[in-house]
Order: C-alpha cells, then structure tokens, then sequence
C-alpha cells in the first residue's frame, strides 16, 4: 500500500516533463535562453552573444563578396583571372609607402607593372567603383538689374554627370537662366516665377567651361538659390599580361679564339749574269712552314730585284706598326676595311715560275708574285717550290722573300655577356 502512493507521484512527474519539452521550449535559442535563466550565469550569456554576432558578421561578408562578384570588371585574360584568384585565396601583408609609390605612377604615367605574385595589390590600385558627388555651387546670390547678367564657369569634362537646380526667392519672375557647354546652349529657361523650382541634368560632352548665366529685367534685383552637382564618370581599366625584358651582364668564362700572324721566312738571294760562271744564275727554293699548330692559312711575297724591295719599305714606313705583307693578308680575311695592296713585280730579265704544291685556295687578290691561301690542318708543310732563272747577261739581281703564317689559337677568357630574361608582369592600364 505504501508503494502506490510512489507510483502515482513518480507517473505525476513524468507527465509534467513531458508537457514542458512539448509546449514549453520552442528554439534552440530558447532553450538557451531558459538555461541561462535557470543558471543564472552571466558568462553563458556573454559567450552566446559573442556566438551570434561572430555568425551575422559571416554572414554579411559573404552576401558581400556575393555582390562584389557581380559588378561588372574590365575584360581581362584567362591567364590574369587565374592569377588574381590564386593570390586573393591567402591574405597578404602591404606596404603604405610601396602602395603610395606605385599608385603616384599609375595616376602620372597611366600604367604601372607588378609582379604576377603582388596581383593582390590591384585591389589597391585600381581607380574606386563608387561614383563622387562634387558640390560645384550650393548658395544664394544676388541677380544685377536691366538685364545685366550674372555668370558663373566652371571647368568640366567629358561624360560629367551635372545636376542643377535653381529657385527664384524674391522677385516676381527671374527673365532667364542659361546653361552653356563651350559656345553651345545646353539648357535655356526663361521667366522663372517667385517662389518656383526648376531642376534637370545634363551629360558634358566633351572637356571643356561650363558657364551659367542669370538674367534679371527691370529696377529690382532678386535673390537665386542654385544648387550645381557633378557626379563624374568612374576611371576604367585594364589588366593584361605583358612580359618585361631584363638585361643582366655577368661575367662568363669562355673560348676565344684568336688569330695569329707571324713571319715565318724572310731571305734575301741574288742572282748573278749568265756570263759570270763563278756564281749562281739560276735557283730553285722551297715555301714550306712547318711546326705551326692551328695553321688556317699562308701568304708570301717575292721581288724580283731591288726598286721592288724599295717600294716594300716604303709601304711598310706607312703604318710601322703593321708588315706590309700582313695587313694585306687581313684585308684579304677581312679583318680590316682598308685594303692594303701590295707592289706587282715585273723583271723581263729574270725568269719566274711558282709551282705550287697544296690544294689551298688563293685569296681574291692574289697575284703572281704575292698572294694569301686558305688551308686546313691536314695541308702539307711543303706549299710551292719558286724557280728563278736570270736572263741578263750584264747584271744581277736581288731576290727578296718574305713567308707569312695565319694560326688559330685557343684561349679561356674571362667575358662580360649580356642575357636577356623574358619577365611576365601584370600591367593596370588607365584609360582616359
């Protein structure tokens, strides 16, 4: 009998609990709510409060960068987009002065570059979205009597957005007002009543003064509000990707190749007259070189008696510096622009023949008694065999020879060399 009592008590309870979590918590918030009131603790609520400000400022921020999104953008590439998406994905960390410096060029220059990885600073750069209200007149003024006008000029520019309004104060009617761009009328009202409003827009047409004029007949003067607003065009833009040519100079190592000249032979024979049989009239020598690595060619010259010999020195007293026979030779290479020829010799007394022994190719210039060949490593050291032969009988001559060997020679050389880099770099473009 004692438990009965119980059972009622605890059947009692499980019903009012029931009826509680049915009609009495209807939120979540609520149910924090009721827990706060039941707790009495100031610090939960505190940190609920800090919960539902952090989740409505979320949200705001992203309806924001939502409607961002939306806003029409200059035309941009493919390669751009996907570079100011990769860099606004991490925050980054900006210099004023950096921004400052790069801004002052862009407005002095029209365009400034920046390093694909500083595309965040665009953000920065780039002119505001939101249009400027400027206030050009917002007062009260007296008008002149007889028809004398007042005037007002401000300097506009192209596709300004100018909105105006003027009110008559005083006098019974105002004659005109009139809005000119340059030498044309872009607003004509006349007879403006006391106490009336009139008020419109206008787009600017091009760079230019804008005047207003006031006229007010008659012996009074009268009192004008006017009130002009310019809402100027927003400054477009463009970004596209350029690449930037850096010139850098380093010091490099490398092969040089240097030509060489050198005097290989130079002889002096005489040939006596047939007559005298003591001594030689006649001779046969050889033009060989020998022991020259890299040898790349030959040149020789031979005078036959001795005005020849004189008029070699003469062109060698020249230009002291350079051997006559070798200043030909790099005229022949080229290696020079002035040519250098060298004296032709003709002796009707002595006999000449050159039998040459080499494949090598003779120079364009190349004559009977001088001349420059080409050849490679592979020619022999033996290149022609001379035979000389004195046909006078009364006198002898003076022979003069002179061997000229052109080498190669291999060298490390240290070198400063220009390279050229191609950098990519993000261009911001003003257009005007």
């Amino acid at each position: 009998m004692d438990k009965i009592p119980h059972l009622f008590g605890v059947f009692i309870l499980s019903t009012l609990i029931g009826c509680a979590s049915l009609g009495g918590v209807k939120s979540g918030a609520e149910a924090q709510e009721y827990k706060i009131e039941k707790s009495g603790a100031t610090e939960v609520k505190k940190e609920l409060l800090q919960a539902v400000s952090v989740a409505v400022a979320n949200r705001v921020d992203s309806l924001q960068s939502g409607k961002n999104s939306q806003k029409s953008n200059p035309k941009q590439s493919s390669q751009v987009n996907d570079l100011l998406l990769a860099q606004s994905a991490t925050p980054h960390e900006t210099s004023p002065t950096q921004i400052d410096s790069l801004r002052e060029k862009l407005l002095s220059d029209g365009s400034v570059k920046i390093n694909p990885a500083q595309a965040y600073l665009i953000d920065y750069l780039r002119p505001k979205e939101n249009l400027d209200t400027l206030f050009l007149a917002n007062l009260f003024f007296p008008t002149e009597k007889r028809g004398i006008p007042v005037a007002f000029q401000y300097q506009v520019k192209k596709d300004d957005q100018i909105f105006f309004e003027f009110e008559n104060q005083k006098a019974r009617k105002i004659k005109k007002i009139e809005i000119i761009e340059g030498g044309e009328s872009r607003f004509y009202h006349t007879n403006l009543k006391k106490k009336k409003k009139i008020e419109g827009s206008l787009t600017i047409q091009s760079d230019n003064t804008m005047t207003i004029n006031v006229v007010k007949s008659g012996f009074f003067k009268s009192v004008v509000r006017m009130k002009i607003r310019k809402l100027s065009k927003p400054q477009s833009y463009t970004v596209e990707m350029v690449n930037d040519t850096l010139v850098e100079t380093r010091t490099v190592v490398e092969e040089v190749i240097d030509t060489l000249f050198a005097k290989v032979d130079e002889k002096k024979y005489s040939l006596s007259p047939r007559l005298d049989i003591t001594n030689v009239s006649r001779m046969d020598f050889p033009i060989a070189i020998n022991d020259v690595d890299h040898l790349i060619g030959w040149g020789y010259w031979l005078g036959l008696g001795q005005d020849d010999l004189e008029k070699y020195n003469t062109l060698a007293q020249s230009d002291p510096e350079m051997e006559p026979l070798i200043s030909f030779i790099k005229s022949e290479l080229s290696i020079i622009d002035k040519h250098t020829y060298l004296p032709r010799c003709e002796n009707p007394d002595v006999y000449l023949q050159i039998n040459k022994l080499v494949s090598d190719s003779p120079s364009l210039n190349t004559a009977k008694n001088f001349g420059y060949f080409t050849c490679g490593e592979a020619s022999p050291s033996q290149k022609a065999k001379i035979h000389l032969a004195n046909r006078s009988k009364l006198y002898h001559h003076d022979i003069s020879l002179l061997v000229v060997a052109v080498n190669v020679e291999y060298s490390q050389k240290e070198i400063e060399k220009e390279f050229y880099t191609e950098i990519p770099r993000l261009k911001l473009t003003l257009i005007p």
